[in-house]
């Protein structure tokens, strides 16, 4: 912004200096060049007396005196013509004096008038007058002077460079204070700027420092504060809510749940399946209470990025859930690609969390008998990893991906005790690390997660924000 105020304020000033300094430029022009046509009609007109005084006495001798005297005076060229208009007296008797390129002018003076222009005489600018002798009813003859007017050209030069050096030090001067005027308009905007930026960035305590000027800045500031205040409030009282209530439920819950496990070993077989769906249902709900409260932490905070080994990662989280999957007869296999750097940029045990809650959706997708595969292989771009979990399951159309991100969302054909959340979460946790999360269909059939993660390069390190998406 600052750029564009600068270039409003220079744009104002050389239009200034164009509607002003340009007109003046051609006067000063006209007027010098005026100047020139005048001197050389008085030069002319003096001549012309004198040559009147020679020529009513019979003198022809006197008249070329008086004209070379002028011409060694001026250095100009002088040329006397009869009332016929054959010369009769020049500056340089020996040479051959051209007068047809100022004929009309000649011819004019001879008529009585007296007049005068500003020609070009061999690429050199000059000034023409041509006067009568004596009477103008009855002229004796006419006087036609060319003088060189380098002088007044110069002049006109010195006009224009004047007149660039003043708008050249107009421009500098207006830069100089059209900057210091743009800055003091665009340094508030600044500030704001900086605290919207952290505000956006996961900062809900980030507020406009007071005092800023002008007062519609000022009251800008002021409104952005009151909402960032009401908004601060909302999320975190969502934040806390969502927290206690999580918190709240999950002892009832768990003792609810051995209850019903003690209890289905005294019951009949057709009372015990139903307090067994009780049992997963209650199951369901200590699930969807523990989504609840990794999405509300995931929501509210911003923590620093730092270097994780995701192999490392992948390797602790198929031998966690390998008992799980050889109970339900599912081959879970991992493999890392060679000499792949394997460490990314992420919040510590966020990645533990997305691995989680990906193979618990995948082990409850894929029937016996299958695999599940975990894979991490080079990205699109050398500073990405792209994680796969890949199951063989039934998989999902485009319309159940579009929708498989949802909370709450359950496709058909899950078993029980799934609570919509797993997805969710991965999104959201992704979304808190700057990875991305695509949905895709398995060479086999199944669903391909693929989870983009951002390689811990140096470069990638030091401009790490949490909140960017990998792109």
């Amino acid at each position: 912004m600052t750029r564009r105020l600068l270039l409003s304020y220079l744009g104002l000033a050389v239009l200034i200096l164009v509607v002003l300094e340009v007109p003046f430029g051609f006067i000063a022009a006209r007027h010098e060049s005026g100047s020139a046509q005048a001197q050389a009609t008085r030069d002319a007109t003096e001549i012309a007396i004198g040559s009147a005084e020679v020529l009513e006495a019979g003198n022809r001798a006197g008249l070329q005196a008086l004209v070379e005297d002028y011409f060694s005076r001026t250095g100009a060229e002088v040329v006397v013509a009869g009332a016929g208009g054959r010369v009769i007296a020049s500056d340089d008797p020996d040479r051959d004096h051209d007068i047809d390129n100022h004929h009309a002018l000649l011819y004019r003076a001879l008529r009585g008038g007296t007049v005068s222009a500003l020609v070009q005489d061999e690429g050199r600018p000059t000034a023409v007058a041509a006067v009568p002798i004596g009477s103008a009813l009855r002229p004796l003859g006419a006087v036609l002077i060319s003088v060189s007017v380098g002088v007044y050209t110069d002049r006109i030069q010195d006009v224009w460079t004047a007149l660039a050096g003043f708008g050249l030090a107009v421009l500098v001067l207006t830069t100089i204070v059209g900057l210091a005027l743009a800055r003091s308009l665009t340094r508030p905007l600044a500030v704001l700027e900086a605290t919207v930026a952290r505000f956006g960035d996961g900062d809900l305590s980030s507020r406009v420092p007071s005092g800023l000027e002008p007062q519609e800045m000022a009251t800008l500031a002021e409104s952005f504060n009151d909402m960032a205040q009401r908004l601060e409030e909302l999320i975190s009282a969502q934040t806390r809510f969502v927290a206690d209530a999580s918190h709240q439920l999950r002892s009832p819950l768990t003792a609810l749940r051995l209850r019903l496990e003690n209890l289905e070993a005294e019951l009949d077989e057709q009372t015990g399946e139903a307090l067994a769906a009780a049992g997963r249902e209650v199951q369901r709900l200590s699930r969807l209470v523990d989504g609840l409260l990794v999405l509300s932490r995931a929501d509210s905070t911003f923590p620093e990025l730092q270097p994780v080994d995701v192999a490392q990662v992948i390797t602790e989280r198929c031998e966690a859930w390998s008992a799980l999957a050889a109970e339900r007869r599912i081959a879970l296999q991992d493999r890392i690609a060679d000499r792949l750097v394997t460490s990314a940029l992420l919040v510590p045990g966020d990645l533990d969390q997305i691995l989680d809650n990906l193979l618990a959706n995948a082990l409850d997708a894929a029937p016996a008998d299958t695999s599940i595969r975990v894979t991490l292989e080079p990205g699109a771009r050398r500073d990405r990893l792209a994680l796969h979990v890949t199951d063989e399951g039934p998989g999902m159309d485009e319309e159940e991906r579009a929708r498989a991100f949802d909370r709450f969302w359950q496709g058909p054909g899950r078993r029980g005790g799934h609570s919509g959340l797993g997805l969710a979460i991965v999104r959201q946790l992704a979304q808190r690390n700057g990875a991305e999360v695509h949905l895709q269909a398995a060479p086999s059939g199944g669903l391909d997660v693929v989870v983009i993660l951002r390689a811990a390069t140096e470069r990638a390190a030091s401009t790490a924000k949490p909140w960017a998406p990998v792109g």
